[in-house]
């Protein structure tokens, strides 16, 4: 396992204001407080990797004296030893510069070989309980393959039984029970040794890190892309092993997927939130929007994001108009928020935008505005509502899976100033009244409002001349959004 290089800074890339966040982090780092171990949260595709490079490229900048670590924990799950994947970094951490003074060389050379007799000791014990198991389950799958051999060969079931409870009792008072019981002692007493060797390597890592003029700081990323027996075998390492002086520890993680780990290994009644709770001291999560001092300044990190990327574009000039023109920029926004897409899945959408207009160049400021917005919205269907696009493709709309699209639960309040309405309200009313398959949550809208929703549908789509397909009525938006998929299918030739 590599340390992960670390190019960006806050100086060159903080694009939502983080590293006000990560000052913060650093102060209650290097302060007495105990609060290792901690967890910054937050789902995946948040941008909690490139965070986690940069706060420890600032720590490396700010306090030169402290030692942070970083670990990707998905390139050692497939060792399957989270003990010797954390021992690895802290040895090379912690290892003297070419060049040191030969005593200090071997007094380091010491303690690693006391590290790795008491490491190796403690993996070898747990695997000793695994074989004391599999052996006692190994006597019972044979018993249980000799009930049906006997069975098989045609005894009389009395005979049968009689035989095999004879065979039982031979093998439970002698073999089982002896095996069981030399096995049983010998763990009891391994146990025993087993907590030296826990304490010794605690002992070992403390000493070693005590070289260091500040802690070690251990930024444990990508635990959530783990195996759940992997996670939690990782935690239960950090809960008792790395509770010692001068090493901290920080998860970079998502905790809901942590959380279902647990569940994973200890089943859906336990209450995995209290199992973190137990031993993890300080938690936060990463902010959905961009840090500002005042309300009005905020914005969704993932609507800052999706600008970012399409001034960055290798067709920014081309798709200006999506965050030029407000109404389009709008439109956008509010399906982001809607969604609540992570800046992962922010990067997917504009990808398929660019190949989207890469293939029609129907995003470009020329066309009409109606037809943008509704290939936008084909896009956002292409990207992460497949089945809903399916329905579409065969006339079979549904006004149940519009609602979800939209996030909509009942119809969108009228705005006091009419014409202010929002074009996404605008088209998920269009789609939802003209579905072929309704929704009982959606109550009918009442006269008053019904005439202005279909005043606005009008003036956008089906009575606006630069609409095309406005004498198609319904028919004729479906049409745009079907093409909009036939494209990003490649079922139409480039124009």
């Amino acid at each position: 396992m590599e340390t992960q290089a670390l190019e960006k800074t806050f100086a060159t890339h903080d694009e939502f204001n983080r590293k006000p966040i990560a000052e913060n982090i650093i102060k209650l780092l290097t302060s007495p407080i105990d609060l290792s171990p901690m967890v910054i949260d937050g789902g995946w595709g948040t941008g909690k990797t490139e965070f986690c490079q940069k706060l420890i490229r600032l720590m490396q900048q700010q306090h030169p004296d402290y030692q942070p670590v970083y670990i990707d924990a998905f390139r050692s799950d497939h060792s399957g030893e989270p003990l010797l994947a954390l021992l690895a970094e802290i040895i090379k951490a912690c290892t003297p510069p070419e060049g040191s003074d030969k005593k200090l060389i071997e007094k380091h050379k010491d303690r690693i070989r006391r590290i790795v007799k008491a490491a190796g000791f403690l993996m070898k014990t747990v695997a000793k309980a695994v074989v004391g198991h599999v052996l006692k389950q190994k006597w019972e799958d044979l018993l249980e393959e000799g009930i049906s051999q006997i069975t098989n060969d045609g005894q009389e079931a009395k005979n049968a039984a009689a035989t095999v409870a004879g065979v039982a009792t031979t093998l439970a008072s002698h073999s089982i029970d002896a095996t069981i019981d030399a096995t049983v002692e010998a763990l009891l007493k391994e146990q025993i040794e087993a907590e030296k060797n826990l304490e010794t390597l605690k002992t070992c890592l403390k000493d070693l890190a005590e070289d260091k003029p500040k802690p070690i700081i251990l930024f444990i990323d990508e635990l959530d892309r783990c195996r759940p027996d992997y996670a939690v075998d990782m935690l239960e390492v950090i809960k008792h092993v790395f509770d010692i002086e001068n090493v901290k520890v920080v998860l970079v993680t998502n905790t809901k997927q942590l959380r279902a780990a647990i569940n994973h290994r200890y089943g859906a009644e336990v209450d995995a939130q209290k199992y973190l709770d137990k031993f993890l001291k300080y938690s936060f999560a990463l902010p959905e929007k961009v840090v500002a001092q005042f309300e009005e300044e905020r914005a969704l990190v993932a609507i800052e994001y999706f600008k970012q990327l399409i001034r960055n574009s290798s067709m920014a000039g081309e798709l200006r108009g999506l965050i030029g023109q407000e109404a389009i920029l709008n439109l956008i926004s509010d399906m982001i928020e809607r969604n609540n897409l992570s800046l992962r899945e922010t990067e997917r959408l504009v990808r398929f935008l660019e190949i989207y207009h890469s293939l029609s160049h129907g995003l470009s400021a020329e066309c009409a505005m109606a037809y943008r917005l509704l290939r936008v919205v084909g896009v956002f269907v292409f990207c992460f509502y497949p089945n809903l696009m399916d329905n579409i493709n065969k006339n079979r709309t549904d006004a149940r899976e519009f609602a979800q699209l939209f996030n909509i639960k009942s119809w969108p309040d009228i705005p006091i100033n009419y014409g202010n309405c929002k074009h996404v309200d605008v088209i998920a009313v269009m789609l939802i009244l003209h579905s072929k398959i309704e929704d009982s949550h959606l109550a009918s809208l009442n006269a008053h409002d019904k005439v202005y929703w279909e005043k606005e549908i009008n003036e956008c789509f089906f009575g606006n001349p630069s609409f095309g397909h406005y004498y198609d009525g319904i028919d004729g938006v479906l049409s745009v959004l079907k093409n909009t998929f036939q494209v990003l299918s490649f079922e139409q030739a480039p124009q």
